[in-house]
């Protein structure tokens, strides 16, 4: 399962990648700007990003439509000490899920664990694909 964890807070960071060592996942891969997340997933696809919506540059809510075009599948997270009043429906919706920090242990463990799930489901449909097995035989 490959992890996106974009966050300005070093400390933040830090939690989310000794919580992803503890469940045995690999090690995720981090952006500290909107500018850098972008250009990683345009460089990987992703089953989990994290996104903080308040960064220097650009927010998380400033490329969140394009990382859930770029990564249709993945799960995607806003997370924020403070959400605005003011995220459009259209917005909100490209995300999955919207956590508050400082984001508590069981549920980061759990939003893990959901999208290692959904990523292994999704990796099962992929394999009845006899369509594509025939063309790489």
């Amino acid at each position: 399962m490959k992890i996106l964890i974009v966050d300005d807070d070093p400390a933040v960071v830090d939690f989310f990648v000794q919580v992803t060592e503890t469940l045995d996942v690999d090690t995720p891969d981090t952006a500290d700007s909107g500018e850098e997340a972008t250009a990683r997933v345009v460089n990987s696809q992703y089953d989990l990003i994290t996104l903080d919506i308040r960064m220097p540059g650009a927010s998380g809510l400033d490329i969140l439509s394009m990382v859930r075009n770029m990564c249709p599948h993945a799960v995607i997270a806003l997370i924020s000490g403070q959400f605005p009043d003011d995220i459009s429906e259209e917005t909100a919706h490209c995300a999955d899920v919207m956590l508050e920090k400082p984001v508590k242990l069981n549920v980061l463990t759990s939003l893990i664990e959901s999208a290692r799930s959904i990523s292994s489901e999704l990796d099962k449909v992929k394999a009845l694909d006899s369509f594509n097995q025939k063309r790489i035989a």
